[in-house]
Formats: C-alpha cells, structure tokens, sequence
C-alpha cells in the first residue's frame, strides 16, 4: 500500500470515528458531556477503523484477484458531510472509494464485465455483515458497549452501502443480479431490526 493510500485511508478512518461518535452520543448536544463522548470516540474508532478499513480492502482485495490496479482515494467533500450530520444526530458518509483501473495485462479484453463490478461491489458490505455478526456474538458472549458499538456501526455501514443509490455499492450489486442484492439487503436489513433485541 503506497503512502497517500495509506493516508487516505488513515484519514478517513478518523473522521469517521469522530462523526460516528458525536451522532451515536447524541449529535450537539453530546458536547455536554466531553468523558462520555471522548470515551464513544475512542471506541469508535475501533469499531469503524475495523468496519471501514475491512470494507474498502474487501473491494480492493477482490478487484485485485480478478486483475485491475485498484486503490482507495477520499473524498474530502464526503468526509465534511459525515462530520457536519453527525452533529445533528446521523450519519451520511461517502468517505471516499476504491477507484479500478485496468492494468496492462487486462487492456484490451474489454471492460470489467457486470458480474466482475458486481462482486467487487459486494465484497465491502458483506466483509460488514461478516464483522457485525461477530460482533454480536461476542456482545452475546461478554456484554459490553465496544461490541455493542462494533455491531451498530457494521451493520449501518451494510444497510448504508447497499441502498441501490447513485455510486454506492447496492447500485452495482442490484444491475448485476437482483437475487444477490435481495438476499444481502434482506440481511442486513434483518441484522439492523434485530439489534434492537440485543442492545
């Protein structure tokens, strides 16, 4: 991973954390109680640097596999938006993405079918259902609020990135194969009703 990757990524993570810990302690008015808040913050930051990072290095990690250079950039504009919601309470984030390009060897053998974009699209929310439902394992297991935080944060980031919206991943992943898409969002949509159970 070059180093501007890495400081994207590592930028991106925290601005996260930040805006998930301000609108997850109630948005302005958790500036009230900065211990709590600072606290929120702080496992936060665990929570989405796990959730975010694995996210956006699933659909690396996968674009990589079928052959195309693929790296992640942020979106300053994106990470302004997360911050200034969370101060009212949610969250709307589009940190930034993993752009793909064709390498050498995969010039000329067209561009990356449907099916390729598809996978590489559900790669991130599926690695987020994959951390949410440890998550709630081990909240099962020993009860505390990290856990807790690391399941609301990957299963949002799920139930988020699948909206067929725009350039968010449910967009791909429902033009490749609607049953797929029906299937995760019914999953992560069941992963969000169900945590009402647990916490």
């Amino acid at each position: 991973m070059k180093t501007k990757e890495l400081r994207d990524i590592v930028i991106s993570a925290l601005v996260l954390a930040l805006a998930f810990g301000i609108s997850l302690s109630g948005g302005l008015s958790a500036f009230y109680q900065p211990g709590a808040l600072v606290l929120v913050i702080g496992m936060s930051l665990v929570a989405v640097s796990l959730g975010f990072v694995f996210h956006e290095l699933g659909h690396r990690f996968i674009a990589r596999r079928f052959g195309y250079f693929a790296k992640y950039s942020m979106w300053p504009i994106g990470l302004l938006v997360a911050l200034g919601s969370s101060l009212f309470g949610f969250i709307f984030a589009a940190p930034g993405a993993v752009m793909i390009y064709p390498r050498a060897t995969t010039l000329g053998t067209g561009n990356a079918s449907r099916e390729k974009i598809g996978l590489i699209s559900l790669a991130g929310p599926a690695t987020n259902i994959g951390l949410a439902v440890l998550f709630l394992g081990l909240d099962i297991i020993q009860p505390s609020l990290l856990f807790a935080l690391g399941a609301r944060i990957n299963i949002w980031l799920a139930v988020f990135n699948l909206i067929p919206f725009g350039p968010l991943d449910g967009t791909k992943i429902l033009e490749w194969n609607k049953g797929i898409w029906l299937i995760s969002i019914a999953v992560a949509g069941g992963l969000f009703i169900a945590q009402d159970f647990f916490f």
